[in-house]
């Protein structure tokens, strides 16, 4: 069970990202999205390789529009939590602040001392989806 169906209930989508088709057709929408964020985070290159979980001169094709590969499910999921924690630091910080936010260290808990990016590439898709909740409990306590 992937992040889909557990956060939203959505079978369907999760089901569609299964399939090379679908993931084809989704995937220039997809990689022009994350190099878009990560621009706005102002990742560097080899950041950016390691979250996406690419090499680098994947990653380079990719920002730079030349790519014509197919980005696998567990790659669409990365993006989808990265969206979800870009929409997520825009609500709690503003757009400016959220945008510096995951270059910047941070002393919480699960970071201890590593920017929430430095965070993240230490790991699988787990350590993006521990950001992803940290961030949604953040949200969930401003609003109080």
């Amino acid at each position: 069970m992937n992040h889909f169906s557990r956060d939203r209930g959505d079978s369907s989508r999760s089901d569609r990202l299964q399939r090379t088709k679908d993931r084809r057709e989704l995937t220039p929408v997809a990689v022009k999205t994350v190099a878009t964020l990560f621009d706005l985070w102002s990742l560097p290159p080899r950041k950016a390789a390691k979250l996406l979980n690419v090499d680098e001169a994947t990653w380079a094709a990719m920002d730079e529009g030349n790519w014509k590969g197919t980005l696998a499910a567990e790659q669409f999921e990365r993006i989808s939590a990265f969206v979800a924690i870009y929409r997520s630091l825009t609500e709690i910080f503003g757009e400016t602040d959220g945008e510096s936010w995951p270059m910047a260290s941070n002393r919480l808990t699960p970071f201890r001392g590593k920017s929430p990016v430095d965070f993240m590439a230490t790991g699988d898709i787990d350590k993006i989806q521990a950001v992803r909740r940290h961030l949604k409990v953040l949200r969930e306590v401003a609003v109080v």
